[in-house]
């Protein structure tokens, strides 16, 4: 009899826990293999829980499309959210902020990293993530953005809508990025007065990926990299310019590494080399790998790259969540905890005030003083980039008891508390809607007769405005073979394709210069001599 499906159907209870557990995002495979540990009897396989799972979609919908869906969601989940469609009502631009994000965003506006992500949905549309740094040195989601495409364009409209949710009074001071000149010029054009730094590990991959095939030998790639590692990390400007002339002398034979590098990397040293960035409160991070570990865990929730831009909101809604409580959480437990070593007058103001994240890194500069393990000089760049008093600071200052006010607002934690109110996010925007239907019903009542019906009429046109149809985005074309090639299978791995630099490690070495993309009878060394 298991073979006739009226044996296979699930009880209300078991259908309860189905939605339960696909609303946690619970492969139907585990979801199936959770129920028979609660009913061994059950004679469901697994194409029941999905079509179960396509019926509670169905039903979910209620006669909507996905995007009226969608839309409805974000509206009635208190999102602050915006959408673009093209002249044939396609969707071309999804915005939204959860109203957990923006209050971490408002809480928190000092640092930002921006970057994209890509097979997290089946339209192939590129995911803007933009990350946010906590007090306690931890990231959360600000924001998300679908773009149909990376250009300048594109940017300049998710970074404004980004900069509606912030606020005039929470511009970003710092905002991190790769070299995506496309991002880099929006950034400059939304957020002028940020200071937009380049990310030290993607510069170093660039430089592996471009510059290495131009060495023959080991030794002369390890030297190449000291001397760059020496010429990014210059203290000042001066010291800059003299390392920039040894490092032009030192490979002006070598004029494709240099040409490279001039070309490439010079126009932007301001972005990433110390001189410049560490005069700027970049709070420890000069890289977005941060980023990169925030898209790792949302590929974990999504599990495949075939969902739609409603599965893959959800998604992203259990992730928020999820980072909201953590962080809540390490908020009421740093309020009332006091380690041992910090048992002593000098931390006495700051203590349970300010993360533990700061404390530490402010008790190893008090013991560098206190020991007198300390630099000849000090260049205040500790104090400058982490908002952090350094070691030659607090020797300097000769007092029993750090103020308050000497740290960062970034790592204070007795000013903020975080309600989970999903509507919390929107209080200004409602206080100036009541105080504008306030002043509109006074001006109303003064008005005259054929002036109020010609108002009404205004009003009434407002409020009966419907939705626009709009349709779900076209799929967008990706790189690589043609979907007809048979040499190409279609994949739902969420895993990101390899990177150039990746490529030139695992390419195979020609055995005479070591190189990569030719052989020893093709080798441009071989042929030369």
């Amino acid at each position: 009899m298991s073979g006739h499906p009226y044996c296979r159907r699930f009880s209300n209870e078991e259908i309860m826990r189905i939605k339960e557990m696909c609303m946690a995002g619970i492969p139907p495979r585990q979801i199936l293999s959770s129920l028979r540990q609660s009913n061994p009897h059950l004679r469901a396989i697994s194409r029941n829980i999905y079509n179960k799972k396509a019926k509670i979609l169905e039903e979910s919908l209620a006669g909507r499309t996905v995007i009226q869906a969608l839309v409805d969601e974000l509206g009635e989940g208190g999102f602050s959210y915006n959408i673009e469609y093209d002249q044939e009502g396609y969707l071309t631009h999804l915005f939204f902020a959860h109203p957990i994000s923006i209050e971490l965003s408002k809480s928190y506006p000092h640092v930002f990293l921006m970057d994209c992500t890509y097979k997290t949905n089946k339209y192939k549309m590129p995911l803007l993530d933009i990350i946010g740094v906590s007090s306690f040195n931890t990231s959360f989601y600000s924001c998300f953005v679908f773009m149909q495409k990376e250009e300048e364009k594109d940017y300049v409209w998710a970074l404004e809508m980004f900069n509606k949710i912030l606020g005039v009074h929470n511009q970003p001071l710092v905002i991190i990025s790769d070299r995506e000149l496309a991002l880099m010029n929006a950034i400059r054009i939304v957020f002028p007065s940020a200071c937009n730094l380049l990310c030290m590990w993607h510069i170093e991959k660039n430089i592996l990926a471009n510059c290495k095939p131009h060495f023959r030998e080991e030794v002369d790639w390890v030297a190449f990299l000291s001397t760059w590692a020496d010429l990014i990390k210059s203290p000042n400007e001066s010291s800059f310019d003299k390392a920039w002339d040894c490092f032009e002398n030192e490979y002006k034979e070598n004029a494709a590494v240099l040409n490279y590098i001039k070309g490439t990397w010079l126009p932007l040293k301001e972005k990433f080399v110390s001189a410049w960035t560490d005069e700027v409160a970049h709070l420890g991070n000069r890289a977005i790998s941060r980023a990169e570990g925030a898209h790792a865990t949302l590929k974990k929730y999504l599990q495949v790259s075939t969902g739609g831009l409603r599965e893959v909101k959800e998604k992203i809604c259990l992730a928020i969540e999820h980072q909201f409580q953590e962080i809540k959480t390490q908020l009421s437990s740093e309020k009332v905890r006091v380690p041992h070593r910090l048992r002593i007058p000098f931390f006495k103001e700051v203590v349970t005030h300010v993360s533990m994240f700061a404390l530490d890194e402010l008790y190893k500069q008090h013991e560098a003083a206190k020991y007198g393990n300390l630099s000849s000089q000090c260049t205040c760049h500790f104090f400058k980039t982490m908002g952090i008093p350094c070691g030659h600071m607090i020797k300097d200052m000769k007092i029993q008891v750090l103020p308050l006010n000497a740290i960062h607002n970034q790592w204070r934690i007795d000013a903020r508390l975080f309600n989970n109110d999903q509507h919390a996010s929107l209080d200004d925007e409602n206080d100036q809607i009541n105080s504008l239907l306030l002043d509109f019903k006074e001006k109303y009542e003064k008005l005259p007769i054929l002036q109020k019906d010609d108002t009404k009429r205004q009003l009434s046109q407002f409020v009966g405005t419907s939705f626009p149809l709009i349709l779900e985005p076209k799929i967008q074309p990706h790189k690589g073979r043609p979907l007809g090639s048979k040499k190409r299978n279609e994949s739902s791995s969420t895993r990101r394709e390899p990177s150039k630099f990746e490529i030139v490690e695992k390419s195979r070495k020609c055995s005479v210069c070591k190189g990569v993309g030719h052989n020893k009878s093709t080798c441009p060394f071989q042929v030369a001599s």
